[in-house]
């Protein structure tokens, strides 16, 4: 039998209930409408939430423990913005260490770079989704930065990334990367003040 427990309540069956680990999600968010998965664990270990999409083909087995938290909508958007203007305030006092691993040649410099160009698609994907949740836009706000030239910023950096100019990438980390990210912390951080007073 598998154990499923969901926001606390528990509930028993046979692994054949459902063809794979995706439709047995898809049923429970079903009956969790506004509601938006937080946390999972599977035999008490925390599977991150991006790692979920490749969980869906999972055949399921009797041995299982699964343990899913689901919360508000609004909560998780909220914890969400939170942990990206933490995130951003970390990666925003490395940029000094990453240009200068980046001129050494660092291997370290190079995958961090990888990391921080995936970290600013993802930012970039959840103001999109700020503005589709709350219809406040950064130009809502009176940002120190103007979205124009963060996107020359980007488009320079792609380039610098794509021709492998050293030097142009640790000067774009050192001088304009935190103009990127000084405009993705400030607007989240207006939607988040925003979300908290009409809460």
């Amino acid at each position: 039998m598998i154990k499923l427990v969901v926001n606390g309540k528990v509930e028993k069956f046979e692994s054949s209930k459902y063809a794979n680990f995706g439709e047995l999600l898809d049923k429970v968010s079903m009956n969790l409408k506004g509601m938006v998965l937080s946390e999972v664990k599977i035999n008490k270990k925390l599977v991150p939430i991006s790692r979920i999409d490749e969980l869906r083909n999972a055949i399921l087995d009797n041995e299982l423990e699964i343990e899913m938290n689901f919360v508000p909508l609004q909560e998780f958007f909220i914890t969400t913005l939170s942990d990206v203007i933490e995130y951003i305030d970390n990666i925003t006092n490395l940029l000094g260490k990453v240009s200068d691993n980046i001129l050494l040649g660092d291997n370290e410099g190079f995958s961090n770079i990888v990391d921080l160009a995936e970290g600013i698609s993802s930012m970039e994907n959840l103001r999109v989704n700020s503005m589709k949740m709350t219809g406040f836009s950064p130009s809502d706000f009176q940002l120190k930065v103007d979205g124009n030239e963060v996107a020359d910023i980007l488009r320079n950096f792609v380039e610098a990334l794509e021709s492998k100019d050293l030097l142009e990438l640790s000067d774009l980390l050192k001088e304009k990367i935190p103009i990127v990210l000084d405009y993705y912390k400030s607007y989240f951080q207006n939607i988040l003040k925003t979300l908290k007073q009409n809460n």
